[in-house]
């Protein structure tokens, strides 16, 4: 049996299984059968190509990436669309000072490489702690089957997070807003490595490098009665209880549904509930025309095979029930409006690894740099979900007079020294684990 079995496959759960593997004996399991080929998260931050480098990931992330060393905020002028101010990652005392952009199934491949087994078509269906081990009983195409560890790391999304915390236990914020995303080739262009943001009267659209001529595309979404109705449920509604839950019987299927979140650049983190049912062709034309009228007029030909999504905020203020971790979006959700969910989630893990190293080499458990990196990790979740918030706020469509304030306001903040500020958020600068 495993010293340590990680829930979940995605990005995090991978990354994990490969680090941890190095001091210690691991398994990952996963509910889908295969890898997915869909690409959510594509922006890897500095923070995390640091934490990375010394196991080889950061190298192999940046043979395919685009190094996307400046944005540049753009809104709609007396002559058109015009420049707000620019953020330039390159201009920070990093190691790296850029954003590498890749597909988030290329990002899996390298930091999976060489990394421990993982066992797919197993859903996890409950966790329960049996002394100095942990019992994991999950589902499967051959039935039944429980596993035992001396530590479980929760990594499955928020399909997951029923495993540990009790339902209802973790407030989750409902946004109203709606999201259409796709990535898409696009004409060669002077500003290829420039992540641009333009804030338009109809609502936001965030472009993003991807290599091989692609730009991911992200654009406030509007529906005209015409095209049928669409509601954030709850929008703006939290449900609320005291967190804890104990890490007994869990309902949730855990794998990584949900799937890690990032925005800048971007990803569909949050509810893709009810996108199946609604006709594929009229979000395509709904992202097209948002991009005709948002300055991308040229990308709109060959923006085919739009998704849509819609966001949510939850952070539990707990990352640890004994020997049951839980990290990535298990534990917090973040607008990706701002794109800092997925690097959340490698910077829980980068933390925890020489923790789970240490404890398992010594047999006994480092209460007490568990408990610092559970701080840190939730003070650090709690900042991403704030700047998110605003980036969310920021992106709203609004009228001429307050888009215009908007702007105004925007050229301010984008120049002199709070234009550093600006980069140095962006850049994850904040997170205590930077």
């Amino acid at each position: 049996m495993p010293e340590v079995l990680i829930v979940g496959a995605g990005p995090v759960g991978i990354m994990l299984g490969a680090a941890t593997r190095r001091g210690v004996e691991a398994v990952v399991l996963e509910r889908r059968t295969a890898v997915g080929a869909a690409s959510r998260a594509i922006g890897l931050h500095a923070p995390v190509l640091a934490a990375l480098e010394d196991g080889g990931a950061t190298e192999r992330i940046l043979h395919g990436a685009v190094r996307v060393a400046r944005g540049e905020c753009r809104g709609l002028g007396a002559d058109g669309w015009e420049r707000l101010g620019t953020v330039r990652f390159d201009r920070l005392s990093l190691r790296f000072p850029f954003v590498a952009t890749l597909p988030q199934p290329a990002t899996e491949a390298a930091l999976g490489h060489g990394g421990a087994p993982v066992v797919r078509g197993e859903t996890v269906t409950a966790i329960r702690r049996d002394g100095d081990r942990v019992r994991v009983f999950s589902s499967g195409a051959d039935g039944q089957r429980e596993w035992d560890a001396a530590v479980v790391v929760v990594a499955g999304g928020s399909a997951a997070r029923d495993l540990v915390y009790r339902p209802g236990a973790i407030a989750v914020r409902h946004y109203p807003d709606r999201y259409l995303m796709v990535d898409a080739p696009v004409p060669e262009r002077a500003d290829a490595e420039t992540a641009v943001v333009t804030l338009a009267p109809g609502g936001v659209l965030e472009s993003f490098p991807l290599p091989g001529g692609r730009r991911r595309f992200v654009a406030w979404d509007r529906r005209d009665a015409g095209e049928g109705s669409w509601s954030a449920g709850a929008a703006g509604a939290e449900s609320r209880s005291l967190a804890g839950g104990g890490a007994g019987s869990g309902s949730a299927g855990a794998g990584s549904a949900g799937a890690e979140s990032g925005s800048l650049a971007g990803a569909g983190a949050g509810s893709l509930a009810g996108a199946a049912a609604e006709d594929p062709a009229a979000r395509d034309r709904r992202l097209r025309r948002a991009l005709e009228e948002r300055g991308e007029a040229d990308a709109a030909a060959s923006a085919v095979g739009a998704t849509s999504f819609r966001v949510r905020r939850a952070v539990a203020p707990r990352l640890r029930r004994g020997r049951v971790l839980v990290v990535g979006d298990a534990a917090h959700e973040v607008s990706p409006i701002g794109g800092q969910g997925l690097n959340l989630g490698l910077l829980d893990a980068a933390g925890l690894v020489p923790l789970l190293t240490d404890w398992l080499r010594t047999g006994s458990a480092p209460d007490l740099d568990v408990e610092r990196w559970e701080q840190r990790r939730v003070q650090s979740a709690r900042i991403a979900a704030g700047i998110a918030t605003l980036n969310t706020a920021l992106g709203r469509p609004l009228g001429p007079r307050a888009d215009a304030a908007r702007s105004a306001a925007l050229r301010v903040a984008l120049s002199g020294a709070s234009a550093r500020v600006f980069a140095h958020a962006y850049a994850m600068g904040f997170d205590r684990g930077a």
